[in-house]
């Protein structure tokens, strides 16, 4: 039986680490993988997809992808009735009945952690733990699989051809799985344990992108200085053996301690990204959405991490969180954007399925797109109105900001205008 891994990535420059993971663990001659993007025809993907002939194809499901792979397993069904189509990822684990309910063309649904349940489904079928699967017109849902306790059991996903084949693009990278933390908004959430992989293990897999000049590799880790202690020792590997490669990684900024902030003053120029999550800083939204955040933490880490020097920084908002309104939006904009990040990332809540704010989307008044990707419409606190206004902030903050250009002039003006979201809103 021949099993064909399907991703769809967002853009061309992305590289899936689902596919990867899934067949290395599975370790079989009789699995392939194939990626695609959202920007491709359907119609070519489907014929790219037909043409391999597979007894077996598995979607692997994202909230920007979704549309995507129910189109080209729709279509490939009706071409190719006897090929088995499976779905499995974030977008599908949490309402996998609902999704086979709607869509007759599923044949099963691997829930949750994907790489034992796969090749446990390889060797025993739909009877395997962590699927939901058709039989006699009934669907049956089999009990959840136990979480992967030993993370470094599972197989580096990357080879030399692969690597260079993808020469340029985006790699991901993930040495850690689950998140400390337990926000409302964020699947991780879903996860209650951290998991390490084994620290000598790391070293010679990062050592692996650096004899390969891989340009980008973007940890995928939910909260990499989780473990203070074991940050401070790959930061230090990495400054004393990376050359021409990028590091981008997600932290918690009230876990940076004066010990990273030393290293980080010996680093190269470009070699480290860190991506901090501030959310909010209204402290009535933070409480409701289950951050144990301060910013004046933030502030403090981020102003002496800015102050080594060389570390690129993106800082990320959310806009139409619990309790935060238009103004204290705009406060929590000021407030963040006056760090002067190189980025500020501005996003816009998604009720994302299996969260716990999803849950509790009444009691907020939250109106939200039925369909992926879930983005919020309004609610008790921002109007619709409210919200196109920050779109229209938050594409000029794209245009002049966060692309680069500009920036003496944008300095200048900015150093001139009491509030940077006003400014943004008033220049749309």
């Amino acid at each position: 039986m021949k099993a064909l891994l399907v991703a769809v990535n967002a853009k061309y420059i992305h590289t899936s680490l689902s596919v990867r993971t899934l067949k290395a663990y599975a370790n079989s001659d009789n699995v392939e993988m194939a990626e695609y993007t959202i920007n491709e025809r359907v119609e070519d993907i489907l014929r790219s997809i037909f043409l391999k002939k597979a007894d077996v194809v598995l979607f692997s499901c994202y909230i920007w992808n979704i549309g995507v792979c129910l189109d080209v397993a729709d279509m490939l069904k009706k071409v190719s009735p006897e090929t088995k189509i499976i779905f499995g990822g974030p977008e599908v684990s949490f309402d996998d009945t609902e999704y086979m309910q709607k869509y007759d063309f599923i044949d099963a649904i691997m829930r949750g952690e994907g790489e034992a349940t796969f090749k446990e489904w390889l060797e025993i079928g739909e009877t395997a733990d962590g699927i939901t699967y058709r039989e006699n017109g009934e669907i049956i849902r089999n009990k959840d699989r136990e979480l992967i306790h030993d993370i470094t059991s599972i197989p580096f996903p990357y080879t030399d051809e692969d690597i260079e084949k993808n020469s340029g693009k985006l790699i991901y990278y993930e040495s850690s799985r689950g998140c400390p933390f337990r926000c409302s908004y964020c699947l991780s959430s879903t996860t209650h344990s951290v998991r390490f992989r084994d620290m000598d293990v790391v070293k010679e897999e990062l050592m692996f992108f650096v004899r390969h000049n891989v340009r980008i590799v973007k940890f995928v880790d939910r909260t990499f200085n989780a473990d203070r202690k074991r940050t401070c020792e790959l930061v230090k590997f990495l400054i004393d053996n990376a050359k021409n490669t990028t590091f981008h990684f997600e932290v918690a900024a009230d876990l940076i301690n004066d010990e990273l902030v030393e290293l980080f003053k010996t680093a190269p120029e470009g070699l480290f990204q860190l991506e901090i999550g501030v959310q909010s800083t209204n402290d009535k939204t933070i409480k409701a959405i289950d951050r144990k955040t301060d910013f004046e933490m933030i502030k403090r880490a981020v102003k002496l991490v800015q102050k080594a020097g060389g570390v690129h920084m993106h800082l990320d908002l959310i806009a139409g969180l619990p309790f935060e309104d238009f103004n204290s939006f705009g406060k929590s904009f000021d407030d963040v954007f006056n760090l002067r990040p190189d980025v500020l990332q501005l996003g816009f809540l998604k009720l994302l399925r299996g969260t716990s704010l999803r849950n509790e989307a009444n009691k907020y008044g939250y109106v939200y797109q039925q369909e992926a990707p879930y983005e919020l419409i309004e609610s008790h606190d921002l109007s619709k109105e409210d919200i196109e206004k920050i779109h229209l902030a938050e594409d000029m903050l794209q245009k002049y900001w966060n692309s680069g250009r500009m920036p003496i002039t944008m300095n200048k003006v900015l150093r001139q205008c009491k509030s940077p979201f006003y400014f943004f809103l008033d220049l749309g």
